[in-house]
């Protein structure tokens, strides 16, 4: 058998070549990119269009409206037919979406072209870590630089899409949006098929005829998915990672509309929330320091009970700036510590062959938390304020959290945490 036909048949990346690891770091940083700048720019279009808050509201959660469905059965395609093809079409999509919201001035187009590329993006983020654990395979420093380059990602996005918004029309920020996912796509065409054991006429490992059938989701992938919330600890990391994901939600939407309205442009802007994401890559540097003298389950409530806190508490510190940015930097520091420590517990709590599962369901949750909370929050706006809504939400979601500390309090703490 040929090496690469032994690459095939261990499944992966036996002596992955450089240029599919320097490709693979390459998703990991534009998959991540696109997705921070259709997110900081779509608040900023509603805001030119005139919309309410409760339409902005929804804009926001129509990205995670079908990704909440459909989360699971994304990674089963991607399983059955290839990551990388599945991502080639994804990527493909990423391109020749962004630039068409400049002409969706029409709310239900916009509704419809928001929820059609939450999906895209998201089975392309998905499908770029299972390329980073296959080309990694025997070589864990691999994972370790894709999450670098997407953090790198995350952190350019904002202050980019404030300056390009502040210096040129709407559409070339979109239209920069779409350069990225065509960049995104030759990234993953350029990553061999030898290195993620997707040859094509392999005999070891063929994959199955297309049929249309198969891109319906199956019932039996989904129960035996949530069927692992009986475990106490993953219930727990689903819950306590639904809140943690609502305190993004409100950075990515009604925290630049606030910014918007008390008169910063959107580069400066784009700077807070560049500093929120340095703090965050601080702060996972951080978790394992903390991790010793604190237990994960504690430590993990107490990170994102702060984050949610600092964010929702923006309208106290009203327009002084040295105030807010300092908030912003202790919530992005917060909301870092809380990333790896969630891992922690979920590798903990279930065995081996569950952990992409358990992901899975993880990330259902947080998909089910940007389609509810976005509404909640434009709702509470649309009837008291826009500062009503960081209040009211705020208060909600840290007495969700007072809830699971009851919990623990009472029944002890979660196996494996």
């Amino acid at each position: 058998m040929s090496v690469s036909g032994d690459r095939a048949a261990s499944g992966g990346a036996i002596g992955a070549s450089p240029r599919a690891k320097y490709m693979t770091y390459a998703t990991g940083l534009l998959s991540d990119t696109q997705s921070e700048l259709i997110g900081f720019i779509i608040p900023l279009w509603a805001f030119v269009l005139g919309l309410g808050p409760l339409e902005l509201g929804i804009l926001v959660s129509a990205k995670a409206f079908l990704p909440s469905i459909l989360a699971i059965h994304g990674g089963v395609l991607m399983d059955r037919y290839g990551t990388r093809l599945v991502m080639l079409l994804m990527a493909a999509a990423c391109t020749l979406m962004p630039p068409l919201f400049p002409i969706s001035t029409w709310f239900p187009a916009l509704l419809l072209l928001q929820a059609a590329i939450g999906t895209v993006m998201s089975f392309a983020w998905i499908g770029a870590q299972a390329l980073a654990v296959n080309v990694g395979r025997d070589d864990p420093a691999v994972v370790g630089r894709f999450a670098f380059s997407a953090r790198v990602g995350v952190t350019l996005a904002p202050v980019t899409a404030g300056a390009l918004w502040d210096a040129f029309p709407p559409w070339v920020a979109f239209t920069v949006v779409g350069a990225a996912g065509a960049i995104l796509w030759f990234a993953i065409a350029s990553i061999p098929k030898a290195d993620v054991g997707e040859e094509k006429g392999d005999r070891d490992s063929p994959r199955p005829p297309f049929s249309l059938r198969d891109l319906m989701p199956r019932l039996s992938d989904y129960i035996g998915a949530i069927g692992l919330l009986v475990i106490p600890a993953v219930a727990f990391v689903v819950i306590v990672s639904s809140v943690r994901i609502a305190s993004a939600l409100m950075q990515q939407s009604f925290y630049i509309l606030y910014l918007k309205e008390i008169g910063l442009q959107a580069t400066v802007i784009g700077l807070f929330v560049t500093l929120s994401q340095m703090m965050a890559a601080a702060g996972t540097l951080s978790a394992a320091r903390m991790l010793r003298y604190l237990r994960p389950h504690w430590l993990f409530l107490a990170a994102v009970a702060l984050s949610v806190f600092f964010v929702y508490a923006t309208p106290i510190f009203g327009d002084v700036i040295l105030i807010l940015a300092m908030a912003i930097a202790v919530r992005g520091f917060c909301q870092g510590i809380s990333q790896p420590v969630m891992y922690t517990i979920l590798s903990r709590a279930v065995g081996p062959d569950a952990q992409a599962t358990a992901i899975g369901v993880r990330a259902t949750g947080n998909r089910v938390a940007g389609l509810v909370v976005p509404i909640f929050m434009g709702a509470v706006a649309e009837v008291w304020g826009l500062n009503a809504t960081f209040f009211v939400t705020g208060t909600l979601l840290l007495g969700i959290l007072a809830g699971m500390g009851a919990w623990i309090a009472i029944r002890g703490r979660p196996a494996g945490s």
